[in-house]
């Protein structure tokens, strides 16, 4: 069941994506784009069943994913702002989720992991600091929306580094592309809308989902 999800879910963002070639939409996107979500919730419910706890966080955080898509799907700043403020909470969800497994006590992480962080940390630092002057009035959600995506990547970091197993590490890369897809949304928002920017940002953003429903 699982790999069917995985398939419809690849060919509905497929769809979704090219029905929104090139900023023209067609009729098609305004179902395939909240159905592509729906079926990776479906993917999590099945996939993360052992682990009930870690489970209710990811469905909770894809569900307020779900409902930042349909409303990034309509222009304008509000649904912006509407999409953003829906975001913000599923990646708050989402710290909380792979936080469940975190141990309580001192951590002792790798030096490879702690560059990698600080890294992380200094790209995030330098785009944000480059984008936020052309943010306008959005510069504090926008702020307080980057804040939460880093803390959710830099965690995601964290349960992978200390050893939960294979499946934490490809969480870990789907939190970084959950970072990379928002990266080039707001590239698209406030700076230019090349060619590039939808599709990139909703392969990047599906992949993203996906690995964090599909493994634990």
């Amino acid at each position: 069941m699982q790999d069917l999800l995985i398939a419809a879910a690849t060919v509905s963002g497929l769809v979704t994506i090219a029905s929104d070639w090139r900023g023209v939409r067609r009729p098609t996107f305004y179902v395939a784009k909240p159905l592509t979500t729906l079926l990776i919730l479906g993917l999590a419910w099945l996939s993360l069943a052992a682990w009930p706890a870690y489970r209710g966080w990811v469905m909770a955080a894809l569900g307020f994913c779900l409902a930042g898509d349909v409303a990034l799907m309509f222009h304008g700043t509000r649904a912006f702002v509407a999409g953003l403020s829906s975001f913000l909470v599923g990646h708050l969800l989402l710290i909380a989720a792979f936080a469940t497994d975190l141990p309580l006590g001192p951590l002792r992480l790798p030096p490879t992991v702690l560059a990698a962080a600080g890294i992380f940390a200094v790209a995030v630092i330098g785009y944000a600091g480059w984008l936020l002057p052309l943010a306008g009035r959005l510069k504090v959600p926008v702020t307080l929306y980057v804040a939460a995506l880093a803390a959710m990547v830099l965690v995601a970091l964290l349960r992978a580094a200390l050893g939960e197993g294979e499946g934490a590490w490809w969480v870990c890369g789907g939190a970084l592309l959950f970072a990379l897809s928002d990266s080039v949304l707001a590239y698209r928002k406030f700076v230019a809308t090349p060619w590039w920017g939808q599709p990139m940002t909703l392969l990047t953003y599906y992949a993203a989902i996906g690995l964090i429903a599909g493994a634990h």
